[in-house]
């Protein structure tokens, strides 16, 4: 079953034989323990998640109930120990890991530069890769490379017109799951003229 896939889902079905009695055969199921988050129905056997259902693979890659069946004298088969494996989804958002300031970097450097780049670790869960984006706000200046995290300035820089160029990074993975934005600044380091 899928982590966190919540109530209602159906992940066994108990069956059971009374092969002493000769009449018909009236089976009732239950659980050894309620509290588990796994619900019975005494007649059919059937095995749901209930509301307190909260399986996390990081927590744990599977989960256990016991199904014991009764028969109408009121006897008890041996109990079935039952385990259900969990899928490990990607549910959880990258983090960025570059830092908040870029390398300073001289005026009058050139043009279409790259002023940083964006890193993010998105592996405390399955990954299927991370894309980079500027957050709203960001410097027009700017962009960045979605793949690689390369922010680039179209510009050449000029610390008598801007003396700093600030963005904000995010990371987002396959499933849609996106970092908090990581603020970023870019100084510009003014050339020394002589008379």
């Amino acid at each position: 079953i899928d982590e966190n896939s919540g109530a209602g889902q159906v992940v066994y079905t108990a069956t059971a034989s009374d092969t002493d009695f000769n009449g018909a055969q009236v089976i009732t199921f239950s659980l050894a323990d309620e509290s588990l988050g796994f619900s019975i129905d005494a007649s059919t056997g059937v095995v749901t998640t209930n509301d307190d259902f909260e399986a996390n693979f990081e927590d744990a890659q599977s989960q256990s109930f016991t199904v014991v069946a009764t028969d109408v004298a009121g006897n008890v088969s041996a109990q079935q120990l039952v385990s259900v494996e969990i899928n490990n989804l990607d549910d959880t958002a990258p983090i960025i890991m570059s830092g908040n300031t870029a390398i300073a970097i001289d005026e009058n450097s050139g043009a279409d530069q790259v002023v940083y780049t964006a890193t993010a670790d998105d592996s405390s869960d399955v990954s299927d890769g991370v894309s980079f984006s500027l957050a709203s706000g960001s410097d027009a200046a700017l962009s960045i490379d979605a793949n690689s995290g390369a922010v680039t300035l179209a510009g050449n820089p000029d610390a008598d017109t801007q003396n700093a160029y600030s963005f904000a990074v995010i990371a987002t993975d396959a499933a849609g799951n996106s970092s908090e934005a990581q603020s970023v600044t870019v100084s510009i380091i003014p050339s020394l003229l002589f008379a």
